[in-house]
């Protein structure tokens, strides 16, 4: 199964209902996934700007007490993205978001939206575990089924709030382990 698909079966299994982004170049392969696997129990929700993702997700999880899911893409978007997270964050509403990234053979030499923090591109991980309570990057599909476990527990557990997954957008092709 490839990495796109293996985010979208739990979640659809879950109950989440919806993911909220705005798609991109780094995060297509998600909506993808979604419009083939969601079976009317997963479907994305596309909206105007990154911040109303979050917000939408942060209600989500707020009004059902459930795990709310957020998407983007890296760069501006995922700042964006982070102003609703925040708020997430400050007030303990559990939200994944799942951030698209350059992908891998170009981190740190210059693409666009290059969120690696090697010379002056700004590192997306550094920044986002600044208002999430786990931050992950998936870059080995042989981990990824432990993040993403990790972060849907960090989001709901204890003090609820908000988590990402950065995933560099060839890793969404990637396969990975039943």
């Amino acid at each position: 199964m490839i990495l796109s698909d293996a985010v979208v079966e739990p979640l659809r299994d879950w109950g989440v209902g919806y993911v909220f982004g705005v798609s991109g170049a780094n995060i297509e392969h998600l909506h993808d996934s979604i419009h083939r696997l969601g079976q009317g129990r997963l479907q994305s929700i596309m909206t105007r700007r990154e911040d109303a993702s979050a917000y939408m997700a942060d209600a989500r999880g707020r009004v059902h007490r459930t795990l709310g899911v957020c998407c983007s893409t890296a760069g501006g978007a995922l700042l964006n993205l982070a102003v609703g997270l925040a708020e997430s964050y400050a007030e303990s509403v559990p939200v994944l978001a799942i951030v698209g990234q350059a992908p891998s053979a170009f981190e740190g030499k210059g693409a666009f939206q290059d969120g690696s923090g090697i010379g002056r591109a700004m590192s997306a991980k550094r920044f986002l575990e600044t208002i999430t309570k786990y931050t992950a990057k998936v870059d080995n599909p042989e981990r990824f089924w432990t993040q993403l476990l990790a972060a849907s527990k960090a989001a709901l557990s204890g003090r609820p709030g908000p988590t990402a997954l950065l995933v560099a957008r060839d890793m969404f092709a990637a396969e990975v382990p039943p």
